[in-house]
């Protein structure tokens, strides 16, 4: 075969690719968009009613409730959950709650500490150690199950702090017997303490945002596992928490839905959390979340295509699945945009096109991914609109480096790395925690995609093939500050 011939095909092949990706991301703006509308009108109706009808008989309805608080070498904030915990109103003789321990370090003391002097009081606590820690947090959680005395379990992670009627708000929506979990609201009490925590307060909180109008149009939704309650028959009709994944939660919630179990979703019931400060934790992170979502994606993929379904609301749960695997494949076109300027004369072709109806989809998608990540996060507006554009730039730049990570996460998913667990430090208090040897291999890929998208803006202007270097630009602009930020951290500097 002539060399001539070889390039044609991959050329060919590399524009497929792009396409593809570039389709399916139209097609999840669109989406996301129909959501956002629908968050936007549920918004706007809570806003003119006085107070939410209550339920049929839920003002008598207080059933047994068990508290998890599943721990693991947490000792910067295990005192404040368990208090956070034993501070929560409920009738008396119906709650219990269970510290679920697998530390192994002075976590344990102070937990149990903090625990005698809550059970000195009165409070229905206690500390629970497993024999042997195996199956990381999911097999702590099926631990807690077996000791638990209530119809219904409620799970707070470690940097969690609810408010004290979190239960008086919650249990009472479990008058509906179809209702099988609900997850509430999450905020972020360190979220302006850096770039690195304001964009992930955004990002999450854009995620919460697109979950009012899932949940109105009931759509299938992607739910946190904390700051949330389950019913205990879903949870044992299901098989409970799977190890196979170290995102369970997720797993959990996918199982429920397609068992026809309703979820319900209560964004003014906020729980306050604590995010990473550090890029090392925050990439390390964002890589063990995406190596789990798009393995559980992959493995209930045929189970949702299996479920009765209308269509846009398969489309919504094709969208909520594989949004993770369509952060990674975006990495894909960081990848392709240097063979392209090679290989491709791009005046004689349909890639501007592509290219150009990429970039349109891109600014729509960062205006209503900004907007969704203000409302959820309830951040206020910056002070100019320089300063808003610059802000908004910075924010989409960002998810170039987390399609980094989700790549690699899938691409160790695909190898048969499931279960591999580092738990994240949160917080100013562990800025100098060690970290897991694929932190230095998620480093190593930044330095590489940089310095890879500043040889393909390099290779563009010779070619004069200028239609990627938006976006080989954007990748030095978001890589640029996750490298700026390591440099940072290893000097010991505070803050991103």
């Amino acid at each position: 075969m002539q060399l001539s011939t070889v390039m044609a095909c991959l050329s060919v092949g590399a524009q497929a690719v792009f396409l593809l990706v570039v389709v399916y991301f139209a097609l999840y703006v669109l989406l996301e968009l129909r959501v956002l509308f629908i968050s936007r009108r549920v918004e706007r109706r809570r806003l003119s009613e006085l107070s939410p009808a209550p339920a049929a008989g839920a003002e008598n309805f207080s059933p047994p409730v068990t508290v998890l608080l599943p721990i693991c070498n947490e000792a910067a904030v295990v005192q404040r959950l368990i208090d956070a915990a034993c501070r929560l109103r409920y009738p008396a003789g119906a709650l219990q709650i269970l510290v679920l321990d697998d530390s192994s370090d002075a976590t344990s003391e102070l937990a149990q500490t903090t625990v005698d002097a809550h059970a000195a009081r009165g409070i229905d606590v206690r500390l629970l150690r497993r024999p042997q820690r195996v199956d990381y947090k999911a097999g702590n959680l099926r631990h807690g199950m077996r000791q638990a005395n209530g119809e219904f379990v409620a799970i707070f992670d470690a940097d969690f702090v609810p408010p004290e009627d979190f239960l008086l708000q919650t249990i009472p929506c479990f008058s509906d017997p179809a209702l099988g979990f609900l997850q509430t609201g999450i905020a972020y009490e360190n979220r302006d303490a850096s770039f690195l925590t304001r964009f992930q307060a955004m990002e999450m909180g854009h995620q919460q945002y697109v979950t009012i109008g899932l949940s109105e149009d009931g759509g299938m939704a992607s739910l946190s596992g904390s700051s949330c309650v389950w019913r205990r028959a879903c949870v044992e009709g299901l098989g409970g928490w799977n190890a196979s994944t170290v995102t369970e939660d997720v797993d959990l919630g996918y199982r429920a839905q397609f068992g026809d179990w309703k979820y319900a979703y209560l964004p003014q019931v906020i729980s306050l959390s604590v995010l990473p400060e550090t890029v090392s934790a925050f990439r390390v992170q964002r890589e063990r979340w995406g190596r789990g979502l798009i393995h559980g994606a992959c493995k209930h993929v045929g189970q949702m295509f299996r479920q009765r379904m209308p269509l846009i609301q398969r489309l919504h749960a094709i969208s909520t699945m594989f949004s993770s695997l369509l952060l990674a494949a975006i990495y894909l076109l960081v990848l392709l945009s240097l063979p392209l300027n090679y290989l491709l004369d791009f005046g004689r072709s349909g890639m501007p096109w592509v290219a150009g109806g990429f970039f349109v989809m891109v600014a729509i998608w960062a205006l209503d991914n900004a907007f969704g990540a203000h409302r959820g996060a309830r951040l206020a507006q910056a002070p100019s609109v320089v300063r808003t554009l610059w802000d908004t730039y910075r924010y989409v730049a960002m998810f170039l480096p987390m399609a980094w990570y989700y790549f690699a996460g899938g691409l160790r998913a695909l190898g048969g790395v499931h279960g591999e667990f580092h738990r994240t430090p949160k917080g100013a208090d562990e800025r100098q925690a060690s970290t897991p040897r694929i932190n230095r291999l998620l480093f190593a890929g930044e330095v590489f995609t940089f310095i890879y998208s500043v040889l393909a803006i390099v290779l563009a202007w010779r070619q004069g093939n200028y239609f990627l270097v938006p976006l080989n630009l954007t990748v030095c602009v978001g890589f640029g500050m996750v490298l700026h930020w390591s440099w940072r951290e290893r000097r010991g500097h505070a803050g991103a």
